[in-house]
């Protein structure tokens, strides 16, 4: 069989006809498509000037003596990821106040997420606070004795004109790494969400992310409420074997 009795499966154009043309016919960019996208959730708190008001001297205060967690890389972060000073917890303490205020409003974005009946168990929360020059590694949140499948960060304290703000990472970059990225695309393997002080986003667990360190800033602490949750039954169906 010669080569000209072979059909081309591509359509080619003619030299005549335009670029201009094509575009017409294609709306431009309409052919380009996303696939499997990751859901993140996004809230805000309206009396989150409250919750300042409530808790951002004490935690600021009480997170003067904390120490890092073993394992972590950064070695500035004021956390109390490993546990609150004894008589002082906000979470899980004798006084649960404090505690009580905020799974109020922590159970009213959740109830806002999830769209069928659900049960959930929060393991772990904890506070961080940077006010000079504090960061921390990438990470991410499904390590730990239980395991986790959301993780939610509360912006407690934040300016996003001063501090640093919250870097996702892609968890594809590796395997993206096997193809090649067209420029139109515009892609970048970090991604930072547009967070104002007060919201409250829910994302999960295996996405991987950091907060890079920023400049000193003593008198407006930046200050998150963080937790991890597992789904123990969702629609129905149990979750937590």
């Amino acid at each position: 069989m010669s080569l000209e009795n072979i059909k081309s499966p591509i359509n080619f154009v003619k030299n005549n006809t335009s670029n201009e043309t094509l575009l017409e016919k294609s709306k431009s960019t309409d052919f380009v498509r996303k696939v499997f996208p990751i859901t993140y959730y996004h809230l805000s708190m309206t009396d989150n000037d409250m919750l300042k008001d409530l808790l951002v001297d004490k935690i600021v205060e009480d997170a003067k003596n904390l120490e890092i967690p073993d394992g972590w890389l950064t070695n500035k972060l004021m956390t109390s990821f490993d546990g609150e000073p004894r008589g002082k917890e906000i979470f899980f303490g004798e006084d649960d106040t404090y505690q009580k205020i905020l799974e109020k409003r922590y159970g009213a974005c959740i109830n806002s997420v999830f769209d069928a009946p659900y049960k959930i168990n929060i393991d772990e929360i904890w506070y961080n606070v940077y006010m000079n020059g504090e960061w921390q590694e990438d990470h991410d949140h499904i390590g730990g004795p239980y395991g986790s499948h959301y993780s939610c960060i509360h912006f407690l304290s934040f300016d996003p004109e001063i501090h640093e703000p919250i870097q996702f990472r892609d968890p594809l970059m590796q395997l993206r790494n096997l193809s090649v990225e067209l420029d139109r695309n515009n892609y970048s393997h970090i991604w930072m969400p547009n967070i104002k002080e007060g919201d409250f986003i829910m994302f999960p667990s295996y996405l991987t992310h950091c907060v890079q360190a920023g400049k000193p800033t003593p008198n407006y602490p930046r200050i998150t409420i963080a937790f991890n949750f597992r789904v123990l039954d969702y629609q129905g169906e149990m979750w937590n074997d």
